[in-house]
């Protein structure tokens, strides 16, 4: 059983890892830009904790590991419980979003503390395992064994959260799965078994109170969410959390951002009878997203034959469905109704419904990538093909009621191209809550007040709340026309967002950060303006400053062969954190549901990682050449494994184009894991090879482990910070994986004991 340390400590830092993002998003208002943030100070922690453990003497490493396993163990279920109250303590004023000041608060105080402790035990379990097996061989050991942990943590965080448990009562849960896999041990590994049997009972009372303690939570976040609202209903869904408040009017919050309000009868009669007539006859209608807005009664009065209401949340759907108002909940029942829950994407290519005559797209702003893959060009295509010869897409964008200017024109003008290059014929509203109106037919698409009064007359309908009257007031002429004028001229200098490059996402990214009015919306305005061509000019910086003054220097061969190895590994560290978070972007493109699928996609990373380790060779030696050429053959095994890394990276392009297409015949999850699989076993090889050219350099066992997971880490938090938010969308996907494979070409010919 001396392996069940190794399994614990990777168990927990997964498990904790991913709970502690999800809530991270919450308390970020639901900003994806916040678990770059997060990462990047877990990453940061695990490098810090590193560096301390290799300071300390060998002889301490068994307790040093005991100790960490300890605070591992307990650390997630406080950090979740500290971070709901931090949101409370740093709530910012009422109408404002979360800044980057909050962010980062919420970050070292929740996710850096866990991180310093995986750090630290990882290191201290290395120069434990140094007394047991050779040097070489424990950190081999703990290398893949670690990595099958972390494959079980993931597993047990997408199976179990929300679903079955509660996060904390889970947190709680696999804190004393370690505790027992930690106290099962060799004693040769760990000392200070005393602490682990406190740690068992500390976690037993953590578990037993954490359903009072998660109530409690709850209720602390979301006062600092939305004060002076009472919180009456939580729910954690494969996509979401969400939080209902109110009294008689209701208010839903998704991932802690504000989502809608309901019952509001003149609000949704307004736009519901308005998208209504903009289809010349919406016999057919399809709509995703947006029924908690309460618009379907309202269009089954406009003679609607079928109704497609497409909700991809089905937990989320279960959840607000008791909620609603009894005329929503009513509608929702009538047989020209028909709720799917499924992929948009996946249910646009089955051939079954349509030709449809108004196609709504209510899912929000791109303000997050699984927003953002429904609003390229890719998948307004796929709804031009779905509809009817007169049919209509609509699409809310909320523009400005003067003038479009900075990000919002950025936006606005990205998603008007896209759309254009989608249909021939774009129409727009006024702002500043703006409809953009596509199709075919100059005809069918229009904004003639004349015309669409003519249709409400045709229909017959009746409304107390609604009446054809304010048409000329809601879409004067000039005001169009002025409307219309202003989005031409933004989506003449912007792109068109597109499944690999969603720039859309990063426009609507920058604008929501300038609405905290702080650093974090500047710098993300400031970078959505990076020339592409300079941004890959800037990454290679670090690389070649590192490397010009370590090989430029008097060192000796053993040290430079000690400093570029770390730098390669920092390189494939960055690597890999970016190809894990492409192959996710990616299926999330062309499948959806990420959040239901992680642990599978997961699953298969840990396993490659694994893999790697395993077969990797730790040194190549030459036929003449003996043990005294150890630090030579290990250098060349690194720099093989970094070359299998960099051929990985060149096929990189075309491996995801593979995937895509794999997606098209139904087989997404199975192209992605195979992928991800095959990135594990890329990079996973290099740590322990590595760790064999350090040793060899003259670093002890844990030294040389703390240093290369200091540089890892390092470089992975480079990478967590910068890859979905800046590069993808300024780069895409295929450009990213490119300067990927540059960065890998740069690190393989630094490489050196000369």
């Amino acid at each position: 059983m001396r392996h069940a340390a190794f399994l614990a400590v990777g168990l927990l830092a997964t498990a904790a890892q991913v709970l502690l993002l999800r809530e991270l998003v919450v308390d970020a208002a639901g900003d994806e830009a916040a678990i770059g943030v997060g990462l990047t100070a877990w990453l940061a922690g695990i490098a810090l904790g590193a560096a301390a453990s290799r300071r300390r003497r060998v002889l301490a490493a068994p307790g040093d590991a005991t100790s960490g396993l300890l605070v591992l163990a307990l650390l997630p279920s406080l950090a979740i419980l500290g971070g709901r109250l931090l949101r409370l303590a740093l709530a910012p004023e009422a109408g404002e979003l979360p800044g980057l000041g909050h962010v980062l608060a919420s970050s070292l105080a929740t996710l850096a503390p866990p991180g310093l402790a995986v750090g630290w035990t990882f290191t201290a379990l290395a120069a434990s395992a140094s007394r047991v097996w050779e040097a070489g061989e424990g950190i081999a050991r703990l290398y893949v064994v670690e990595s099958t942990g972390s494959l079980l943590g993931g597993l047990a965080v997408t199976v179990l959260a929300g679903a079955w448990l509660a996060p904390l009562r889970l947190a709680a849960l696999l804190g004393l799965v370690g505790a027992l896999l930690a106290l099962v041990s060799g004693r040769d590994l760990l000392a200070r078994r005393r602490q682990l049997v406190v740690a068992l009972v500390l976690g037993a009372g953590l578990l037993a109170a954490s359903p009072w303690l998660d109530a409690f939570s709850q209720r602390a976040r979301f006062a600092g969410i939305a004060p002076g609202v009472p919180l009456r209903a939580v729910a954690e869904t494969p996509y979401q959390n969400l939080a209902l408040g109110g009294d008689d009017v209701l208010h839903l919050y998704a991932s802690g951002q504000y989502a809608a309000s309901f019952p509001d009868p003149y609000a949704a009669e307004s736009l519901g009878h308005l998208l209504a007539l903009l289809a010349p006859r919406p016999r057919r209608v399809l709509m995703i997203g947006g029924t908690e807005v309460g618009l379907v009664p309202v269009l089954l009065r406009h003679r609607v034959e079928t109704l497609a209401l497409v909700e991809p949340d089905q937990a989320a759907f279960a959840f607000l469905v008791p909620w609603l108002p009894a005329a929503d909940r009513a509608a929702l029942r009538d047989p020209r109704v028909l709720t799917v829950h499924g992929d948009p994407r996946g249910f646009l290519a089955a051939p079954v419904g349509g030709p449809y005559d108004l196609v709504l797209l209510l899912s929000g702003e791109p303000a997050t990538l699984l927003r953002a893959r429904l609003a390229t060009v890719e998948f307004f295509s796929a709804v031009a093909a779905r509809l009817g010869p007169d049919g209509v897409l609509v699409l809310p964008v909320r523009t400005a009621p003067v003038a479009i200017t900075g990000e919002t024109a950025s936006l606005a003008g990205s998603l008007f191209r896209s759309l254009r290059e989608a249909l021939p014929v774009v129409r727009a509203t006024p702002g500043p809550d703006a409809l953009l109106v596509a199709g075919r037919s100059a005809e069918a698409v229009t904004l003639d007040p004349t015309v669409l009064a003519a249709r409400w007359r045709e229909r017959g309908v009746v409304s107390s709340s609604f009446d054809p009257a304010v048409l000329p007031v809601l879409l004067a002429p000039d005001r169009v026309a002025t409307e219309e004028a202003a989005l031409r001229s933004a989506a003449a200098s912007a792109d068109p967002s597109r499944d690999d490059r969603p720039v859309s996402f990063l426009h609507a990214l920058a604008r929501r950060q300038q609405t905290t009015a702080g650093a974090w919306g500047r710098a993300v305005a400031a970078a959505s303006r990076v020339p592409p061509g300079l941004l890959a000019v800037l990454a290679f910086l670090p690389s070649l400053a590192f490397l010009g003054r370590v090989l430029g220097g008097g060192s000796s061969p053993a040290r430079r062969a000690a400093a570029t190895t770390s730098h390669a590994v920092a390189v494939v560290g960055a690597a890999g954190m970016a190809w894990w978070l492409l192959v996710l972007f990616s299926f999330q493109t062309r499948a959806g549901a990420l959040y239901g699928q992680l642990g599978a996609l997961a699953a298969a990373f840990m396993l490659g990682l694994a893999l790697g380790a395993a077969l990797a060779p730790r040194a190549v030696l030459l036929p003449d050449e003996r043990e005294a050429a150890s630090l030579l053959g290990a250098v060349r095994a690194l720099r093989l494994t970094v070359g299998v890394a960099l051929v990985f990276a060149l096929a990189r392009p075309f491996a995801l184009a593979a995937a895509a297409r794999t997606a098209a015949l139904g087989w997404a999850l199975l192209g992605h894991a195979g992928l991800l699989l095959a990135a594990g076993a890329a990079t996973g090889g290099v740590f322990p090879v590595a760790a064999e050219v350090r040793l060899a350099a003259g670093d002890g066992a844990g030294e040389a482990a703390g240093r290369l997971e200091t540089a890892d880490h390092v470089g992975a938090a480079g990478a967590a910070l910068l890859a979905a938010v800046l590069l993808v969308p300024l780069l895409g996907l295929s450009g990213t994986v490119w300067l990927l494979a540059a960065l890998l070409a740069v690190a393989l010919a630094g490489t050196t004991v000369r």
